[in-house]
C-alpha cells in the first residue's frame, strides 16, 4: 500500500470513529470524544510533515462546529430536533461527523503538502485561527455558489454522455453515472480546496 493510500485510510478511520461516537453517544456528550479523535488525527498529520502543534493550536483546529457562535448554536438545535423528531436523524448526524472529520483531514493534508509557507515548524494559535476559518468555509455544503461549483465539477460525464459513439443509450448513461460516482470525491476536494484557499487568503 502506498504512503498516500495509507494516509487516506487513516483519515477515513478517524472519520468513521467520529461517526461511530455520534451513533453511540447522545448530543453534547459525543462532542468531547469527537474532538479527541480529531486532535489525534491532526497531531498525526502534523508529525508526518515535521510540524509541531501548540496546545492552543490543537484546541482551535478541532473546534470546527462553531459551537460558540450563533450559527453553531443553531446547528446544535438542529441536531436536537433531528434526534427527537426525524426518523434516521441520528444516522444522518453520524454521517455528518464522518464527513466533517474526514474532510478536515483531507484539507489539512493539502495545506501541509502544498500551501503552508512559514518555515517555522511550530504551528501557533494565530495560524490555527486562520486555518480553522478556512476549514469551516471549505466544509460548508449549503452555500449556493458551492453547490453550483460542485454540480459543475461532478456532472461533466453526464453532460457529455451522448457524445460517446457506437454505444446504446443505456451503455452511455450507465458509464456516465459510474464515472460521475468515481469522480465525486476528487471533485468535492477540488471545490472545497478552492474555498479553503480563498478564505485563507483573506486572513493573511
Amino acid at each position: 500500500m502506498s504512503e498516500r493510500a495509507q494516509s487516506d485510510s487513516v483519515l477515513a478511520m478517524y472519520g468513521l470513529l467520529a461517526g461511530g461516537a455520534r451513533l453511540a453517544l447522545p448530543p453534547l456528550v459525543d462532542l468531547p470524544v469527537v474532538r479527541t479523535l480529531r486532535a489525534a488525527m491532526v497531531d498525526r498529520l502534523a508529525r508526518s510533515y515535521g510540524v509541531v502543534l501548540t496546545h492552543g493550536a490543537r484546541r482551535i483546529l478541532v473546534d470546527i462546529e462553531e459551537t460558540t457562535t450563533i450559527r453553531g448554536n443553531v446547528t446544535q438545535g438542529i441536531r436536537w430536533v433531528f434526534e427527537r423528531f426525524v426518523p434516521g436523524g441520528r444516522a444522518a448526524d453520524a454521517v455528518n461527523n464522518v464527513y466533517r472529520t474526514y474532510g478536515a483531514g483531507l484539507l489539512l493534508r493539502r495545506y501541509f503538502e502544498k500551501h503552508r509557507t512559514p518555515a517555522d515548524p511550530v504551528f501557533s494559535e494565530i495560524e490555527a485561527e486562520r486555518v480553522r476559518a478556512a476549514l469551516r468555509a471549505g466544509l460548508a455544503l449549503l452555500e449556493t455558489d458551492r453547490a453550483q461549483d460542485l454540480v459543475e465539477a461532478v456532472g461533466l460525464p453526464m453532460r457529455t454522455a451522448n457524445e460517446v459513439p457506437n454505444t446504446s443509450i443505456l451503455e452511455r448513461w450507465g458509464e456516465a453515472l459510474a464515472a460521475t460516482l468515481a469522480e465525486a470525491p476528487a471533485a468535492w476536494l477540488e471545490v472545497a480546496e478552492k474555498r479553503f484557499l480563498e478564505t485563507l487568503a483573506r486572513y493573511r
